[in-house]
C-alpha cells in the first residue's frame, strides 16, 4: 500500500494487523497498490530469513517481492492441459519414489541427475503433472537468450506464467500478481524463487549447478538455498535437476539428506559422445590432433564448434615484472584485452577501462598479452582454413547466424546456451586447463560441469558425437569423470579434497571485503566478532583493485552462516564513516 512517510509517499507491506488505542492521530493510507497479498504467511518467514542470512535490512529483502511498477492486466486463467504420464521419470532409479512424493504432496528435497541430452522440459512437465495439488514454480539459470525449458512448459501448460526478465515489465507484473492469487504454474530466472505463491506445492531448479543462481545485487542470495528453505517452510517439494549436480547437492543425495533420482550406468554411458583428451600445445591454440580432426570434419561437409576460454584479443594482461594479472575492481575476475577498443574488459560483470600506464601491484610499465581470445583465434582459423565460413560469438559479436551459414562456430561460454548453439559434428575445447587451474576451490567442479555441458552439445557417440579436449592434465579427476560418464567418480575424489581443506559442503563460507581509512581496525573487529561462532577465519589478506583501491578480505568458514551474519550485522551498524564493508554469504 501507499502511505505518507515524512515528506514522501512510499510503498510498504502489511505483515500483521493488530488493534490498539493510539495516543495521536495517524496519517491516512493513500491507497492500496495490489489487492492480493504478496507475502502471505509463512512466506514472510522466508523473506525474513533471507534478510538475516545475507545481512541486509528486512525492507531491502521485502522490496525484492515487489513487481515492476506498471499497470497490470489480469492473466488468463490456466486452461486444460494434457496430462503428462511420468514415463521418463519412472525410468530413472528413484523416479517412482519422487512421483509418489509429488502425488502425496510430501515435502522434501530431491536431487535428479538427468541424462546428458535429456529433454528436461518434458521431464519437468512430468513432475508438474504428478503434483497432487498446489502451485508449481520452475527456475532456469539464465533467460537473457531465451529458455528452451520454459518454452516447452508453456506449450504443454496453457497460461503458464512467465516471470523471467526476457519478458516486458507489464507481462512480468501481471504474472507476478497472478501467482500471488494462486495461479497454478509459473517460471523464470533466479528471481522467480521469490515469486509469491500461497499454496506452493513444487519448486524445480533446473541446471542446479549453474553459477547464475547466485544474485549479484543485495541481498546477494543463492536461489538454491532460498528454494530449499522455502520448500521446507511452505511444506513443498524442492527438486534440483542437473546432469552434473553441484558438490553440495551430490553429497546431500549420496548421504541420504536429499532424495536421489539417477539413470543407471548403462544409459549414462550410452548418452556420452566419443571423448578424446589430447595434448594442449604451449606455443599455439590448436594442436595437431585437433587441427587434423577439424580438417576431416570440414571435408565431410559438416561443421565444428570450438570453445575459446575468453573473448576479445588476449584473455589476460600480465605485468612483465611481478607477473600478476590485472583484476576487475568490481568482482575480482581477470581482465581481458580488447584490441579494437584498446581497453581491458571484464567478461563477468562488464567493467571496462583503459589499460593502466603502470602495474597496480608493483608500478612496472611493461605488460604482456597472454592467451588467445576469440578475436585472435578468428584470424588464426581464417589462415588455417581459408575456405571455411567462421562465425564468432562473444560479447562483442552476440549475433547467432543460421547453422547452414557456418562451418566453424567459435564461441565463448555465452554461445553454448541450448537456445543458441547449432548442431555440429565435433566440439573442441581449446584449453580445459584454464578452468582446472583457476585460483578457486570450486575450479575442478566448474571444469567438470563445463565439460559435461560440452559433451551434451556434442551428442551421443551413436549419433556421431565427438568431443575433443585439449589439456596438459588428462588424468585430472574432473576430466576422467567425463571420459567415464561417471559423476560418482568425480564426486568421491572431490569430496576427499574438500574434507581435507574444510570447504563446502562440510562448512559454509562467508566472504567479507573491507576498504577505506581504518580498514585494518575494522578487519580486526570483524575477526574478533566472528571467531566465537566460526570454525576458522582466514585473513585479512590485502588485495589491490584495478583502480588502486586497497581492500582487505577475510574468508570465514562456519558450520552455519546465520550466527556469523548476526555478528557481522552488529559490525556493519557500527562501521566508522568512510569504511565500506561488503558481506557475501555463499560466494561464487
Amino acid at each position: 500500500m501507499r502511505v505518507p512517510f515524512g515528506g514522501r509517499v512510499v510503498r510498504g507491506f502489511v505483515l500483521a494487523v493488530e488493534e490498539r488505542t493510539n495516543q495521536k492521530e495517524l496519517e491516512a493510507v493513500k491507497g492500496v497498490v495490489i489487492q492480493t497479498p504478496l507475502v502471505a504467511p509463512p512466506f514472510d518467514e522466508v523473506v525474513s530469513s533471507i534478510a538475516r542470512r545475507y545481512v541486509v535490512p528486512r525492507g531491502r529483502a521485502f522490496a525484492r517481492i515487489v513487481p515492476p511498477r506498471v499497470r497490470v492486466e489480469e492473466l488468463a486463467a490456466p486452461g486444460d492441459h494434457t496430462s503428462v504420464a511420468p514415463e521418463r521419470l519412472s525410468s530413472y532409479d528413484g523416479g517412482k519414489g519422487l512421483v509418489a512424493a509429488l502425488g502425496a504432496r510430501k515435502p522434501g528435497v530431491w536431487c535428479v541427475q538427468a541424462l546428458s541430452g535429456e529433454d528436461r522440459g518434458a521431464l519437468i512437465a512430468e513432475m508438474v503433472s504428478s503434483l497432487g495439488g498446489g502451485t508449481a514454480l520452475v527456475l532456469v539459470p539464465e533467460v537473457r537468450y531465451g529458455s528452451v525449458v520454459l518454452d516447452r512448459l508453456g506449450g504443454i501448460f496453457p497460461g503458464f506464467a512467465r516471470l523471467d526478465s526476457a519478458r516486458d515489465d507489464k507481462e512480468r507484473s501481471s504474472a507476478w500478481v497472478a501467482m500471488a492469487g494462486g495461479h497454478r504454474w509459473g517460471g523464470g530466472g533466479r528471481s522467480a524463487v521469490l515469486a509469491p505463491s500461497p499454496d506452493l506445492g513444487l519448486i524445480v531448479v533446473d541446471e542446479e549447478h549453474h553459477q547464475t543462481y547466485k544474485e549479484d545485487r543485495g541481498p546477494r542470495y543463492d536461489a538454491r538455498w532460498v528454494a530449499a528453505s522455502r520448500a521446507e517452510t511452505q511444506g513443498a517439494t524442492c527438486v534440483f535437476i542437473s546432469p552434473s549436480p553441484s558438490v553440495e547437492a551430490g553429497w546431500a543425495a549420496a548421504s541420504g539428506r536429499y532424495g536421489s533420482v539417477v539413470a543407471d550406468r548403462g544409459r549414462r554411458r550410452a548418452a556420452r559422445p566419443v571423448v578424446e583428451l589430447v595434448e594442449r600445445p604451449e606455443d599455439r591454440a590448436i594442436g595437431h590432433e585437433l587441427h587434423e580432426r577439424i580438417s576431416s570434419v570440414l571435408r565431410e561437409g559438416d561443421s565444428v564448434a570450438l570453445l575459446a576460454p575468453s573473448p576479445a584479443f588476449a584473455r589476460a594482461v600480465w605485468c612483465g615484472q611481478c607477473r600478476r594479472s590485472l583484476r576487475c575492481p568490481r568482482c575480482e575476475a581477470g581482465l581481458f584485452f580488447d584490441r579494437s577498443a584498446r581497453r581491458v574488459r571484464c567478461a563477468r560483470c562488464g567493467f571496462t577501462h583503459d589499460v593502466p600506464e603502470t602495474c597496480p601491484s608493483c608500478g612496472a610499465a611493461e605488460f604482456k598479452l597472454v592467451g588467445a581470445g576469440t578475436e585472435r583465434l578468428e584470424g588464426q582459423l581464417a589462415k588455417s582454413f581459408p575456405r571455411a565460413r567462421i562465425h564468432r560469438v562473444d560479447p562483442a559479436h552476440p549475433v547467432v547466424v543460421s547453422e547452414a551459414d557456418v562451418d566453424i562456430y567459435l564461441t565463448t561460454w555465452m554461445g553454448t546456451k541450448p537456445a543458441l548453439r547449432p548442431d555440429v559434428s565435433l566440439v573442441g575445447v581449446l584449453d580445459a586447463d584454464w578452468l582446472i587451474r583457476r585460483p578457486d576451490f570450486r575450479s575442478a567442479e566448474s571444469a567438470y560441469q563445463a565439460m559435461v555441458e560440452m559433451a551434451e552439445w556434442a551428442g551421443p557417440a551413436a549419433d556421431g558425437g565427438r568431443l575433443m579436449i585439449q589439456t596438459a592434465e588428462p588424468n585430472h579427476h574432473s576430466l576422467q569423470a567425463v571420459v567415464r560418464a561417471d559423476y560418482d567418480f568425480f564426486l568421491s575424489r572431490e569430496l576427499e579434497q574438500r574434507t581435507e581443506l574444510m570447504y563446502p559442503p562440510f562448512v559454509e563460507i562467508v566472504k567479507v571485503s573491507i576498504e577505506g581509512p581504518g580498514s585494518a581496525e575494522a578487519a580486526e573487529a570483524v575477526r574478533s566478532a566472528v571467531v566465537p561462532v566460526s570454525v576458522r577465519v582466514l585473513g585479512p589478506v590485502e588485495m589491490t583493485r584495478g583502480d588502486n583501491v586497497p581492500t582487505l578480505q577475510l574468508l570465514i568458514k562456519c558450520n552455519s552462516a546465520e550466527p556469523v551474519s548476526d555478528a557481522l550485522r552488529v559490525i556493519l551498524e557500527g562501521a566508522p564513516k568512510g569504511v565500506r564493508i561488503a558481506v557475501d554469504v555463499d560466494p561464487r
